[in-house]
C-alpha cells in the first residue's frame, strides 16, 4: 500500500512541476550544445563591461571630460551587457 501512496505522490509530484512552467526561463537547461563563439561572444562582452567600468571610475581624475567619460562608460557597459544578455541569447532562441 504505501508503493501506491509513493508512486501516485510522485506523479502528482511530477505533474506539478510541468504545469508550473520551470525550466523556460533565462538560465532553462538546453540539450544541445553551444555555439562555438559562446566563449569569444562572453570574453568580449566582459571586456566591454570592466572597461566601462574603468572609464566610469577615470572620469573624475580629467579635468574638463568628466562627463563625457562617464556617459562614454555607461555605453559601453550596455554594449556589452546587451551583447551577453540580450543579442547573444536571442540569436540562440
Amino acid at each position: 500500500m504505501s508503493d501506491e501512496r509513493t508512486m501516485t505522490e510522485t506523479a502528482e509530484t511530477t505533474a506539478a512541476h510541468r504545469t508550473s512552467g520551470e525550466g523556460e526561463g533565462l538560465f532553462a537547461p538546453r540539450s544541445d550544445r553551444a555555439h562555438p563563439l559562446t566563449i569569444p561572444v562572453f570574453v568580449v562582452s566582459a571586456i566591454l563591461v570592466f572597461g566601462g567600468f574603468y572609464l566610469m571610475g577615470l572620469a573624475p581624475s580629467i579635468a574638463g571630460a568628466e562627463l563625457w567619460l562617464f556617459l562614454a562608460g555607461i555605453l559601453v557597459d550596455a554594449l556589452g551587457f546587451w551583447i551577453a544578455f540580450g543579442w547573444w541569447q536571442a540569436r540562440d532562441r
